[in-house]
């Protein structure tokens, strides 16, 4: 693993390219104490501050400043090299259309002509296509209709040191969300008494700032771990969520554990522009006690990373009948590894 003081120093010019203005270490605005880096980004065409959190204040600098660098690829993604009705494109697709994430009136259709960009189909390397429309992140305003098409967010949107270590952090978010997407009375609660240390120490962490926690299992229909936390405190009674899938389920503990903090620290520095006003009004009421979990995490099972690539392609395969595709973001400029993963039939929670 590529130590986190060498990966800022590698993508330091990058950041700059990409309108990164400051890195800044908000973790004490909250009395939490788990690292939570902002990467500030002015010129964005979404969200201008992207959210980094880690075990260590290096790694939370490194997740905010590759959260910017992904986004921006996303921002700025150019037309597909293929232009054609749905129709015309339907057997080079590997899926229907109609599999992928599309507004509540949209206006997609056999005859709609779209631009296509290339993707690998991680079932067998052969080669598929997603509309760019599905993939390109721009929140700006134009003086012109669009229609509505696909409900697009950063779903699956990924980097990493490597191409397959970017793949499979895309692989592993599209399967979390789909866990999310399904009934929350499904979850069972996570004994914390049991965790690992890493896990033990960041729930002392919270506990020690007077923040209530609590862990769920929640089933995954591919059958990966996943593990959503919600901590909430009598001064800030709002419930805070983090989650996280991986093969490894304390992994994904630790790291719900780390983005539930980051909620936390995202609101109460109030400077992402997705955050509603009422948060911060008087409409919440307290939290009740968290009711202690019964549930263990499951045993891990532990691969190489383009091993485990493979397994998780393959159970989501078996679980959709589609082969998940992978989208090449990553700009010979930069050369820093970025995809985007997208899984037809996989679901996704609509506030993401």
């Amino acid at each position: 693993m590529i130590p986190h003081d060498e990966t800022l120093n590698r993508i330091g010019p990058v950041l700059t390219a990409v309108g990164v203005t400051r890195l800044a270490d908000v973790t004490w605005l909250d009395e939490v104490g788990i690292p939570c880096w902002q990467a500030v980004r002015p010129t964005a065409r979404t969200l201008s501050v992207s959210q980094g959190k880690g075990l260590t204040p290096e790694a939370a600098a490194v997740s905010a400043a590759m959260e910017a660098i992904e986004v921006w690829h996303a921002e700025n993604l150019p037309a597909g090299p293929e232009v054609g009705s749905v129709r015309s494109m339907r057997d080079r697709l590997g899926y229907p259309v109609t599999a992928l994430r599309t507004t509540g009136r949209t206006c997609v259709n056999d005859d709609l002509v779209l631009d296509w960009v290339p993707a690998t189909r991680l079932s067998d390397g052969g080669t598929g296509f997603v509309p760019t429309a599905a993939l390109r992140l721009d929140g700006t305003v134009v003086e012109e209709w669009a229609p509505p098409l696909f409900e697009v967010t950063s779903n699956g949107l990924a980097s990493g040191p490597t191409r397959v270590d970017a793949v499979l952090h895309g692989l592993y978010e599209v399967i979390e969300r789909d866990a999310l997407a399904g009934a929350e009375s499904d979850r069972v609660g996570l004994d914390l008494g049991g965790v690992d240390e890493v896990a033990a120490g960041l729930v002392e962490r919270f506990e020690r700032a007077g923040v209530a926690v609590a862990a769920y299992l929640v089933p995954s229909p591919v059958a990966v771990p996943c593990v959503e936390v919600r901590v909430s405190s009598e001064e800030f009674p709002v419930d805070f969520r983090g989650s996280a899938a991986h093969l490894d389920g304390s992994v994904a503990l630790h790291r719900a554990l780390t983005e539930a903090a980051q909620s936390r620290v995202a609101a109460i520095a109030g400077t992402r522009e997705d955050l509603l006003g009422d948060l911060f009004g008087d409409s919440w009421t307290p939290a009740g006690p968290a009711v202690a979990g019964t549930a263990a995490l499951p045993a891990p099972t532990h691969h190489a990373t383009a091993t485990a690539v493979e397994v998780l392609a393959a159970r989501v395969t078996a679980h959709t009948g589609h082969s998940p595709l992978v989208v090449e973001h990553t700009r010979d400029e930069f050369a820093i590894p970025v995809v985007r993963v997208v899984c037809p039939g996989l679901d996704c929670p609509h506030d993401y």
